[in-house]
């Protein structure tokens, strides 16, 4: 690896334009190939966000970092307004929909070349701080080590804090599935082996992936019927209710199909459909982004969880270095599946000292009203 590059006078630009957006996919896929970002990170994805999420007063601020003309850093962002205020919130393009509508992009940051991270970095929170158009800034679901992360905290000038969301779950795929299982309980082992010889005695479970988008477009239909079942059983609603959700899911994977960057693999006992998994791709990771199961064969079966175990298999035979379970708070069923864990934050960053001040009020009073609705028994809404 090369040494990096001493660049502090970094040109920065902004596109605002959506045509321009669209016209920016060749460099930005050729950067990411360079940065080794990960799939949330694509052009395809945020691109296909903007398209279905941006609102009339959203105002989009695709950040340009550029050295002797060489594009050597990206950060998507655009604006959204708080509330019926003025004020206007500066987020991770991708991030800040409607909760019913969430589509969930995770492991956001600057996509950076490699020999000038550090510059890029530096150079993207010092616009981010200025607060030129936007009262505060909020970087959701940041990983530990994100360059952004890094950069605010080598500086002493920034009014910002930190909250944390959660983990991120991910198998290393260097380990075999006999390492995973010993980390599993005995009472989990000996019922993992019980739905085992239940599906080779009744037939073997097959697992079927998209070969057209005439199957991709009939797996999405059995997806969003299997994971209606499968929130319904715990009383919760499914994703798949918005239409703006699945309309973003629609276009993304008609996109992302001649890629080879997404599949919605099928889990069949015979004819019958006992699970799905909807699943995205770079070069080293497997992203599994949801899931569907029959409920009426999950005792016997264990679908998912067998479903989860094939497709590790199979992205271990493909040579990929890690299956992503994604973002969950402990304790979740992630954790039967060996995973490493790392934790991940999100960031709110404050032009002023006294904007700081009244962010933490207010959450200070927010969750006592929370804490004193669960003493009296109101139960917040999903």
């Amino acid at each position: 690896m090369t040494e990096p590059v001493e660049a502090p006078n970094l040109t920065l630009s902004i596109v605002s334009d959506s045509e321009e957006f669209a016209a920016m996919a060749d460099e930005w896929r050729a950067l990411s190939a360079q940065a080794s970002t990960c799939f949330f990170m694509s052009w395809e994805w945020h691109y296909t966000w903007w398209q279905i999420y941006a609102t009339r007063v959203d105002r989009l601020y695709l950040v340009r970092l550029t050295h002797e003309g060489k594009l050597v850093g990206l950060l998507p962002m655009y604006t959204n307004r708080c509330g019926y205020t003025f004020r206007r919130t500066l987020l991770f393009l991708g991030t800040g929909e409607a909760r019913d509508d969430e589509v969930a992009t995770e492991y956001l940051d600057v996509i950076a070349h490699p020999d000038y991270e550090v510059a890029v970095a530096d150079r993207a929170i010092d616009w981010l701080a200025g607060c030129d158009d936007w009262s505060n800034v909020e970087l959701r679901f940041l990983l530990d080590d994100a360059l952004l992360r890094q950069a605010y905290w080598r500086r002493d000038d920034v009014f910002m804090v930190e909250r944390h969301v959660g983990f991120r779950y991910r198998v290393d795929l260097s380990q075999d599935e006999s390492m995973h299982m010993e980390k599993k309980s005995k009472s989990r082992q000996k019922r993992l082996e019980r739905s085992r010889r239940a599906l080779v005695k009744d037939g073997g479970l097959e697992q079927f992936s998209v070969t057209s988008a005439i199957e991709l477009d009939q797996a999405f239909k059995q997806l969003k019927e299997l994971n209606h079942e499968r929130q319904a059983n715990k009383r919760r609603k499914s994703v798949f209710a918005s239409e703006k959700f699945r309309t973003f899911h629609r276009q993304l994977t008609q996109r992302l199909f001649d890629l080879n960057a997404v599949d919605i693999h099928q889990f069949k006992l015979g004819t019958k459909l006992l699970a799905v998994l909807y699943c995205f791709y770079d070069e080293k990771t497997c992203y599994y982004y949801q899931s569907g199961f029959s409920k009426r064969e999950a005792n016997r079966y264990m679908p998912l969880t067998f479903a989860h175990l094939a497709e590790i298999e199979r992205n271990r035979s493909k040579q990929r270095d890690y299956y992503d379970l994604m973002r969950a708070e402990p304790p979740s069923y992630k954790e039967d599946f060996g995973c490493e864990t790392t934790p991940m934050v999100t960031v709110f960053i404050f032009c002023t000292h006294w904007r700081l001040i009244r962010f933490n009020f207010r959450t200070a009073i927010r969750r006592k009203m929370v804490t004193l609705a669960a003493r009296l028994g109101v139960k917040r809404s999903l």
